[in-house]
């Protein structure tokens, strides 16, 4: 401080500093300098045994609480292990006593079991025994029905018969009588000679009309039969010409390449007798003929029966699995034969 208040007033009073004072000024310094080190050094060890005591202490407190907190663990432990124990008695009792409990009713249920599954028993060897006697006069009426509904099979056969003779002779009358049904002329043509067909148009839409025909075993068949496949109904004049046997070759080698859900049918008024052996002479497998000869069911259904010659003019029929009319195609001229590649496109669009 007096050096400052020395210095303000040299400032003030400007004078030349003596010798004397110039050497005392740095030996003042040095000695402030180390009495401000050793106050330092002494603090700081002050400091340092202090921070070691504070250290001390809180490191004994530290032992004392953990010393502590063991035994009161300890302690705990202790009752634990004996409050388990005492539970463990306690719950090998209540077992022992549940067992034993299990043990009388499992042998009462055991003595129950036993008198129900003697009852059980002879109640199974009564009821089989009723069963098998049941079982027997079952069949007894089962065989006597079977007789009887044998019995109505034939009648049934021998009913239909002289119903499908009636038919045919009140159909032999309207045509005598020229009560057969709509007459359609000039629709087809034979070497360009205009020609008849009875019965009425069937159309793309339609649903496909019955018919009633024969097969080589004189066997009725009907368009019910090949309900759920998609049928192609080809009507020919006759298997014993060029044109017919064209066709129906073609069609059989076509059906060999169709799957399975195709039948391809061919009907004319030749006899079945005729029909099966030209099929063997022919090779022809795959199409199933059928003649109309005696019913002219299907020519007067799907109106393709020529009035002139009574015979049946060359057409084809598509008709889906629910028997409805997909493709029809009257041939105009009775020596050609119809359009394969649109009857196969067609068949292929269907399936």
């Amino acid at each position: 401080m007096k050096s400052a208040r020395g210095a303000k007033k040299s400032v003030k009073n400007p004078r030349k500093p003596t010798a004397k004072k110039a050497v005392k000024a740095p030996k003042k310094i040095a000695s402030a300098k180390k009495k401000v080190v050793k106050a330092v050094q002494k603090a700081e060890v002050q400091a340092k045994a202090a921070l070691e005591e504070r250290a001390k202490k809180i490191s004994a407190q530290k032992d004392a609480l953990i010393k502590r907190l063991m035994e009161e663990l300890a302690a705990k432990e202790k009752l634990l292990k004996e409050s388990k124990r005492g539970l463990l008695d306690k719950a090998k009792e209540n077992l022992l006593e549940l067992k034993n409990r299990a043990e009388t009713e499992a042998q009462k249920w055991k003595v129950e079991l036993e008198t129900k599954g003697k009852a059980l028993l002879e109640f199974k060897n009564k009821g089989e025994g009723e069963t098998k006697r049941l079982r027997e006069q079952l069949e007894e009426k089962v065989q006597s029905l079977r007789g009887k509904m044998t019995e109505l099979d034939e009648y049934k056969k021998a009913a239909e018969g002289k119903l499908f003779e009636l038919e045919a002779k009140v159909k032999e009358d309207a045509a005598r009588f020229g009560a057969i049904g709509k007459e359609r002329p000039g629709l087809v043509t034979v070497r360009g000679n205009p020609l008849t067909l009875l019965g009425p148009e069937v159309k793309v839409g339609d649903r496909a009309p019955d018919f009633r025909v024969l097969d080589g075993t004189l066997k009725v068949a009907t368009l019910d039969a090949f309900r759920g496949k998609l049928k192609i109904i080809s009507s020919v004049p006759s298997l014993d010409t060029p044109v017919c046997d064209a066709e129906t070759h073609r069609f059989n080698e076509e059906a060999g390449k169709l799957p399975e859900n195709v039948a391809v049918l061919t009907l004319s008024m030749d006899l079945p007798f005729a029909q099966s052996r030209w099929c063997a002479a022919a090779g022809v497998e795959k199409v199933k003929t059928f003649s109309d000869f005696r019913d002219r069911s299907f020519g007067e259904a799907y109106g393709v029966l020529i009035k002139e010659t009574g015979l049946l003019a060359r057409a084809v029929f598509l008709v889906d699995e629910q028997n409805v009319v997909r493709y029809v195609e009257l041939v105009p001229e009775l020596t050609q034969e119809p359009d394969y590649e649109r009857i196969l496109s067609t068949v292929r669009a269907l399936l």
